[in-house]
């Protein structure tokens, strides 16, 4: 399949963007150093065999119970599919698509929907290789894997379209998103995008804090808050909405939330840890010896997958996350950034 007929969409990269990456790739040492992480991914999936499972069990369960572990290790799949798909948008090599296509096929056709958004998010890098390789699936492949990424969106939507506050919502929200748009499906995208208006005022404060910093006392939950929004939220400004800036009538925004992790992240503030969670879980995990539950000081480090995909709607983000991944002069620390840089907005010609 020519790079011509890649199905363009605002899930992935447009026809136009996959030739400025492989021209970025080609010319440029560090998103070269970062395709090749990728690349040696899926030349190691060449060589194994799909593990689908057919249900996640991972949110509310301890990290030594059997079935959470079974399903990582299943799960590990999705960075195969991930990285499959990539190394097929660059180089362009039909080994990988089809490598792809066989993972994707064998999940949709095991793996079933259980409108949990926090097992269902670990989806996202699938949803996103699909964009990328949904025009070389037969039609009715293609169907196949509609109807079981339309039937996790129809799960968490039915749960989650009144809104709500914490991660939950704002995971729920981005996986009904991003399967909406990768299937064209406007009126559902439509929908998610206005509940993403709604998730900004009922979740995040003027300030920028989210429900989940005060209820967990966790700025590691504060990011799990706001990470799906800013994934959902570069897929609708793609789409020509406006999104990262809106603010709800409480003066809300994501922009706020995002600069709500900035001085903490730079060292002007510090955090320690879930002190004073009000969740009975935290504490659970915590006593199971489950060490990034237990009172700690927050690492800043920890901000930089978040800082990098703000950085598509502001670059002094991107800036802030090479400083602190400790390479100050640096464009691409990581895929997302190289992926962000030929990223374009469509706020021009809003749909």
């Amino acid at each position: 399949i020519a790079s011509a007929n890649l199905r363009a969409g605002p899930v992935s990269l447009e026809s136009s963007e996959v030739l400025q990456l492989r021209g970025l790739i080609s010319t440029n040492a560090a998103a070269a150093e970062q395709f090749a992480i990728l690349h040696k991914t899926a030349d190691k999936a060449l060589g194994t065999k799909p593990d689908p499972i057919e249900n996640v069990i991972s949110e509310g369960h301890l990290q030594k119970d059997p079935l959470k572990i079974r399903s990582r290790a299943s799960m590990a799949d999705r960075n195969k599919i991930y990285a499959l798909a990539w190394a097929w948008t660059v180089t362009d090599d039909a080994k990988y698509s089809a490598k792809a296509r066989e993972y994707i096929l064998a999940w949709a056709k095991v793996n079933k929907a259980d409108g949990n958004a926090i097992n269902e998010t670990q989806f996202e890098p699938v949803i996103v290789a699909y964009d990328l390789l949904r025009s070389g699936f037969t039609k009715a492949d293609q169907q196949l894997v509609d109807v079981w990424l339309q039937s996790k969106a129809n799960a968490l939507w039915a749960k989650y379209r009144n809104g709500g506050k914490g991660n939950w919502v704002s995971h729920g929200l981005k996986i009904t998103g991003l399967v909406a748009l990768a299937l064209g499906n406007e009126p559902l995208t439509k929908e998610v995008l206005n509940g993403f208006r709604r998730q900004i005022a009922a979740d995040l404060e003027a300030d920028g804090a989210s429900t989940d910093f005060h209820v967990r006392d966790a700025m590691h939950y504060h990011l799990t808050s706001i990470e799906p929004l800013l994934t959902l939220a570069r897929a609708g400004e793609r789409h020509g909405e406006h999104l990262f800036d809106y603010r709800g009538q409480n003066g809300a925004s994501l922009h706020n939330a995002v600069d709500f992790v900035v001085p903490f992240a730079d060292g002007s503030k510090t955090h320690m840890e879930f002190v004073n969670s009000k969740s009975s879980f935290d504490r659970e995990r915590a006593n199971n010896g489950e060490k990034e539950y237990q009172p700690h000081s927050w690492d800043p480090k920890a901000s930089i997958e978040m800082l990098g995909k703000a950085s598509w709607f502001r670059p002094e983000y991107g800036k802030l996350a090479a400083k602190l991944a400790g390479k100050p002069n640096q464009d691409f620390i990581n895929w997302d950034m190289v992926v962000n840089s030929v990223s374009h907005s469509n706020r021009a010609n809003p749909k």
